[in-house]
């Protein structure tokens, strides 16, 4: 689906609000402006590119995007930079960047430029499309009470005078062809995770002009249908992770007939929601929960510790969780889906996919539903029908994808790859979304920026995490 900010890619900013310094447009003219780096990032360059926010009405309005080039640093620098592409819809990436560079360079490769920005409407962009602190994750959204509020919010925008029709993934593709033109960019490749994945596709599709090669970590297609299956998906995915712990002689011995106690409670919960010190806790909020847990490599590595203690009475995860929520942008976040895939989509699907017996998957649903009636605040309209479409393309293309996944499943970079003439799609066990802390997936992308074909050296796989590495202590 949209998903998770790519590699794990954190942005360390707190969602504060719509306050007016949120909205304030940046007044500098059109084109790229070079500003001062944080001391923190080393051989880079810093800017800002500034476009029209809607392209040919000269109305003056304008967008303000935060760019960082980090260079090649070998002697053999090639002549083609990397562009990364984040997650989201609502995530970033240049906040974050000091800290995950000076922690670890992971997918950075030292013989190219890679360069980094905000999508426009999010993280450091201007205007920056904040909620404040709405309930919505990637499972939807987890209160009645929440999608007013996000409706609220979508009108609020729109009468600060954002053309909210211009956040979406096919405008982002003419940020990036304004970037490249400012930057002097002929031949280039795109990095793309998890919603990044999304984005390369489009300009696969919108303009593929210059593109040497993309990797597409955790796809997620243009075609699919990002409502109807994801309650299904969801519950799956956690039940593989349960399976894996009933199978693990430690795990299971810790947290015995895990996935039966919790199919009990779940089914207890969305009949009567939990109070315990002053708080509710509702079987809605789990599920948006669960999602958020099995994305991240830790979480998933910990649910069956988390699952063991939440069924124990210890809500401190998902109290934890219902007060950062996905930290998502919500409005891009909104601005995105509401135009290229809820619009395309219905709340009928939604329920007709439920298996009644599935609690998990019944809990996901009531988050998911919320969607819709949230996009009735969120002047959007609705995408071009390309917006629905598969890609056909030949650019040579390296996917990778992760088992456990249920924002952006395997199943569906299987069936995305059999379009794409020179592409391969390589699938890790016992990983999660974007295929966190991979050295082999960092090798295989390396090799494959270097050559700009698909079919790497692998063998690495095989070692790369053999077995489901469960965490049995709290950090």
């Amino acid at each position: 689906m949209w998903r998770r900010i790519g590699l794990a890619v954190i942005a360390t900013l707190a969602v504060a609000g719509c306050t007016k310094k949120d909205k304030a447009q940046d007044t500098t003219a059109l084109g790229f402006h070079k500003e001062a780096c944080p001391a923190e990032l080393k051989n880079a360059e810093c800017g800002k590119l500034v476009v029209e926010e809607t392209r040919g009405a000269n109305n003056g309005r304008t967008v303000s995007l935060p760019v960082v080039i980090v260079r090649a640093t070998a002697a053999n620098k090639k002549a083609d930079p990397v562009i990364f592409l984040h997650g989201g819809p609502g995530g970033s990436v240049v906040a974050g960047l000091p800290r995950r560079l000076a922690r670890t360079p992971s997918v950075i490769t030292a013989d190219r430029d890679w360069i980094f920005f905000d999508h426009r409407g999010t993280g450091l962009s201007k205007p920056s499309l904040d909620c404040g602190t709405a309930p919505l994750s990637d499972a939807g959204i987890t209160t009645d009470a929440g999608v007013k509020m996000v409706q609220d919010c979508g009108k609020t925008w729109a009468a600060e005078g954002i053309d909210l029709s211009q956040y979406n993934s096919a405008v982002v593709v003419k940020d990036i062809r304004d970037l490249r033109k400012a930057l002097n960019i002929t031949t280039y490749n795109l990095y793309g995770g998890s919603y990044g994945t999304r984005v390369a596709m489009a300009v696969m599709q919108h303009d593929p002009e210059g593109l040497r090669a993309a990797v597409l970590n955790s796809t997620w297609s243009p075609e699919g249908n990002a409502t109807a299956p994801l309650p299904g998906l969801v519950s799956q995915e956690v039940r593989q992770v349960l399976a894996y712990c009933a199978a693990d002689a430690t795990c299971n011995g810790k947290y015995p007939d895990l996935e039966r106690r919790l199919d009990a409670r779940m089914t207890e919960w969305l009949k009567t929601p939990v109070s315990k010190d002053g708080q509710t806790h509702t079987a809605d909020e789990m599920g948006a929960f669960l999602l958020e847990t099995i994305y991240s490599d830790r979480g998933a590595r910990s649910l069956p510790m988390l699952l063991d203690g939440i069924l124990k009475g210890d809500y401190a995860p998902l109290i934890a969780f219902k007060q950062e929520y996905a930290g998502y942008t919500e409005g891009q976040f909104l601005t995105t889906l509401c135009n290229e895939e809820f619009s395309f989509e219905t709340p009928a699907a939604v329920t007709a996919g439920l298996n009644g017996a599935d609690p998990i998957a019944a809990a996901v649903a009531r988050d998911t539903i919320r969607f819709f009636p949230a996009c009735e605040g969120w002047a959007t309209g609705k995408g071009a029908a390309v917006e629905n479409q598969p890609l056909t393309s030949a650019i040579p293309t390296l996917m990778l994808s992760a088992d456990i996944d249920a924002g952006c499943p395997a199943e569906m970079s299987e069936q995305v790859v059999t379009r794409l003439s020179k592409a391969r799609n390589y699938m890790f066990k016992n990983r999660m979304h974007t295929i966190q802390g991979s050295d082999c997936a960092k090798a295989m992308v390396a090799q494959f920026l270097e050559t700009a074909d698909a079919n790497v050296d692998a063998s690495c796989m095989a070692t790369d995490r053999p077995t489901f590495p469960f965490i049995y202590e709290k950090s």
